[in-house]
């Protein structure tokens, strides 16, 4: 796990631990399930037949693949709604390299043959963090139509020598789209320090 903490609303994200030892939950399986009747549970609209076990299966796919693609980076996911397929966001650092804004425009385009057009980067300010880099940016999966929409916030934070990185991908843009404001409150509330919970 990394040490940086994610200030997050908890009726729009979940934390998907990536290791299970030491958890209440034996595995993806049993944390799937409860998560899923949660979701539901706090829903306005009642499940029809099987949509909990549907999402059930949807997050311990998720729990199962997603923590691979970026190793030691925590894993979390947006589901405003239990009906929508959860939009990952992996959370994690690493340690500084080269000049801070020469990286931070790397970390956020990156050189990938498979990029549609230039991804669209504007500078993002985190009260934790301070001034970084944000960019909206659009991929096609190779050999197939399908286009990728991902989002990817990069930070220095040059007196721990680390940067900073949050990213989101998915492939549905139209959901990326409308999960943007989300996703912003999101980066903005990732820093070193954990907020103390109401009542501690």
């Amino acid at each position: 796990m990394s040490p940086l903490y994610a200030d997050y609303d908890l009726d729009l994200w979940m934390e998907v631990p990536v290791e299970w030892a030491a958890l209440p939950w034996k595995g993806p399986k049993q944390w799937a399930r409860q998560m899923a009747e949660a979701w539901w549970g706090e829903s306005e609209v009642p499940p029809a037949r099987k949509e909990v076990k549907e999402l059930a299966n949807v997050l311990r796919m998720c729990a199962e693949r997603f923590p691979a693609s970026y190793p030691g980076f925590d894993l979390y996911l947006h589901l405003p709604d239990p009906r929508l397929m959860p939009l990952p966001a992996w959370v994690g650092w690493l340690a500084s390299e080269g000049e801070r804004d020469e990286t931070l425009r790397a970390y956020v385009t990156t050189e990938d043959p498979d990029l549609l057009e230039e991804p669209l980067v504007e500078e993002f300010v985190s009260p934790a963090l301070g001034a970084g880099l944000r960019s909206l940016r659009y991929t096609r999966m190779k050999g197939e139509q399908t286009i990728i929409a991902g989002v990817r916030y990069a930070f220095r934070d040059a007196s721990r020598g680390v940067d900073v990185l949050v990213m989101v991908s998915a492939p549905d843009p139209r959901r990326v789209l409308a999960a943007l404001p989300d996703l912003d409150s999101f980066a903005a509330g990732v820093s070193w320090e954990r907020k103390p919970v109401e009542g501690e």
